[in-house]
């Protein structure tokens, strides 16, 4: 046996041989918009990815167009100049499908482009359904209150359509209008904001062109002054509550409402054809509309605080 000076040094474990000096990886917190920040991802991504979104939308359009049309001719109702089903709720479920067929593009980009899926939705990587469930109750309750104000204000003054008129336009608008939301909402909220937030760091760039872009598709270039301003505020708004609160969810619940409020109204007094009309907006309804948006996102950031949603994600450093 061979003996062990009483002053010699205890010899290491194994697990205690470690480099002296080596630096702790610790995990880095994402905001939302910087959740397309993948280590795996070159410069050319962004560009790439545009070009099959526009390639992919366009034939979501054509396909889901073509399938309508074809539902449309086989019920007899005839179609208009721009091929388009005429007659009521054919022509309103033409225009949200057309607008929806935008989502499943987005989204088989993102994952087979991009190569990431579910940080679309959130930064825990899917759509948190409960959270939605919860915002969906200041929201049906703002857009209610808004409403009521913004009739005092200006007034419809229309006649009742009739139910024939109403519950079909309504039910299509019902059944429908989740998808047209949903798609606006990962593209403009989702998927914008994130790809600027892929090269840079503020989210504002981001936020900013994805307001104005989607002011100008609301027929925002014929839209009076008011009616514009409308528009960018509340989605900077939707911007605003999405990174404040990590996802989509508080930003798709909001719109949900909003749309499916104007549709119902809309249908009840047969105007649906002006459902995107913000020419006539004056600065009456701009303040109801701006304050009720106000209100809404004041109170989701409570109760977010309250329930610790998430608001970061962890991803090792790059």
């Amino acid at each position: 046996m061979t003996a062990t000076h009483p002053s010699a040094p205890p010899t290491p474990a194994p697990e205690d041989d470690v480099r002296v000096g080596t630096p702790s990886v610790a995990p880095v917190p994402l905001t939302y918009d910087h959740l397309a920040r993948t280590a795996g991802r070159r410069w050319y991504v962004g560009p790439a990815a545009l070009l099959a979104l526009v390639v992919t939308g366009l034939l979501f359009v054509f396909v889901l167009g073509s399938a309508l049309d074809l539902a449309a001719v086989i019920a007899g109702i005839p179609l208009d100049a721009d091929g388009l089903p005429t007659g009521p709720g054919w022509s309103d479920a033409a225009g949200l499908v057309i607008i929806a067929a935008t989502l499943p593009a987005v989204l088989l980009v993102v994952r087979f482009v991009e190569r990431r899926a579910g940080t679309l939705s959130s930064v825990t990587g899917r759509l948190r359904g409960r959270w939605l469930a919860v915002c969906l109750v200041p929201a049906i309750a703002v857009s209610a209150l808004a409403g009521l104000v913004g009739e005092l204000v200006d007034p419809t003054g229309s006649a009742f359509a009739g139910w024939s008129s109403f519950l079909g336009v309504a039910v299509v608008a019902l059944v429908l209008t989740p998808f047209q939301a949903a798609a606006e909402e990962y593209l403009f909220r989702g998927w914008i904001v994130q790809t600027f937030g892929a090269v840079v760091r503020s989210p504002w760039p981001g936020v900013a062109v994805s307001a104005v872009l989607f002011a100008l598709i609301h027929e925002g270039t014929t839209a009076s002054a008011w009616g514009f301003a409308d528009l960018v505020v509340f989605a900077v708004a939707l911007s605003v509550v999405t990174l404040l609160t990590g996802g989509l969810e508080a930003a798709l619940a909001l719109h949900l409402v909003h749309n499916s409020v104007c549709w119902i109204v809309s249908a009840a007094y047969a105007t649906t054809g002006s459902i995107a009309d913000y020419t006539e907006v004056g600065a009456g309804m701009f303040v109801v509309s701006a304050l009720g948006t106000v209100v809404y996102v004041a109170v989701v950031l409570v109760l977010a605080r309250r329930r610790g949603v998430e608001t970061t994600s962890v991803a090792p450093p790059r």
